[in-house]
């Protein structure tokens, strides 16, 4: 197998408005689609809106202008709740303590947080009625969670067998699916299943892009017995969303629901990521660059007044890491992959699970 390139782009709500300003920098200065020389891209969350995008076709200038004009817009605070019978006279005093303890309402203990109506509106008018079926040249990834089957799931372009279940799907809906994040956004339902969001097991696609790249050499070895498989010609660029460093000292010997639930969802999409870099640079060397930027304070996922400065961040670290980044990937143009067509081939690669 030739060089493979990869793209992996990670979760962490708003601020994928960095990722989308660093992109759309790299893109202009290069002065051609960035897409063109992937052959892979993977996104989780946010990072799967920008993934979809580019996968797609549209530019990085597209999915910038998108955070842009939506980026505030899909965390829209719902209706205060209305409790009911008896409750309607303790919800009041019980609401107030538990925002003064944890920063949250009580209104989150019955609904996700956020009207999911102006984000299903955005990914509509930004996909249409187009299906995953209808990316026809940059592979793309998207991790989700399966709840109803209890399991992992990952939607994709049609470059694997295994995409012949999803390949009806509309993108709109996967991206709705791999950004519906617990308490923040209701889950999606798709058909018979209901999916949340991917950040729950890979905030960070790398390692699971690395595998889909090997995923893919063991499926070209089915179709071609002579193809090899590799490893030494993968190279993947990741770009974060943040990072943090983080330092929590629970209460006393113990804590519960009080102190968590504002601080777990960080704590495992951070912990998540920092735990990913390790495996990826002793597998893959010098052929893995992870760019991203050190938050200074606490930028919440939902955090939309820092829209602005995570696009002036964006810029900047595309003006720093330009001349190295494009030595390294943007040498190499990448062909179309081929879409599998279960009518013209026998094989159904379908034991490697999700």
């Amino acid at each position: 197998m030739a060089r493979f390139q990869i793209l992996s782009l990670i979760g962490g709500g708003i601020r994928g408005a960095f990722v989308t300003s660093y992109l759309k920098e790299l893109e202009q200065k290069l002065g051609h689609p960035l897409a063109d020389h992937f052959d892979l891209i993977a996104g989780t969350s946010t990072g799967g809106i920008i993934a979809a995008g580019l996968a797609f076709g549209l530019s990085a200038a597209d999915m910038h202008q998108f955070y842009v004009d939506y980026g505030a817009t899909i965390f829209t605070e719902r209706e205060p709740y209305k409790a009911k019978g008896i409750y309607r006279y303790l919800f009041p005093t019980i609401n107030w303590i538990l925002k003064k303890r944890t920063g949250g309402r009580l209104d989150t203990a019955f609904r996700a947080r956020y009207c999911p109506d102006a984000l299903e509106y955005a990914f509509a008018k930004g996909f249409g009625e187009h299906t995953l079926g209808d990316i026809e040249c940059t592979r793309l990834i998207m991790p989700a969670v399966n709840l109803t089957k209890g399991e992992p799931h990952v939607f994709r372009s049609t470059h694997l067998p295994k995409a012949i279940h999803d390949r009806d799907i509309k993108i709109a809906e996967a991206v709705i699916a791999t950004t519906a994040a617990p308490t923040y956004f209701p889950h999606r339902q798709i058909g018979d299943n209901a999916f949340v969001d991917g950040g729950v097991w890979a905030a960070d696609p790398s390692m699971l892009a690395v595998a889909e790249a090997i995923r893919i050499q063991q499926f070209e070895k089915e179709l071609n017995a002579e193809a090899a498989i590799v490893t030494n010609d993968i190279h993947l660029l990741s770009v974060g969303t943040g990072r943090s460093e983080f330092s929590l000292s629970p209460p006393g010997a113990d804590a519960g629901l009080l102190f968590w639930a504002s601080r777990i969802a960080d704590v495992m999409g951070t912990s998540q990521s920092q735990g990913v870099h390790l495996p990826l640079k002793f597998f893959l060397g010098d052929r893995y660059r992870h760019v991203n930027f050190k938050m200074t304070e606490k930028w919440k996922l939902d955090g939309v007044e820092n829209i602005p400065q995570l696009f002036e961040v964006g810029e900047r670290r595309a003006s720093e890491t330009f001349d190295v980044i494009n030595e390294e990937f943007f040498q190499h143009e990448t062909p179309c992959f081929v879409p599998f067509d279960s009518g013209e081939h026998e094989i159904l690669l379908d034991d490697f699970g999700f």
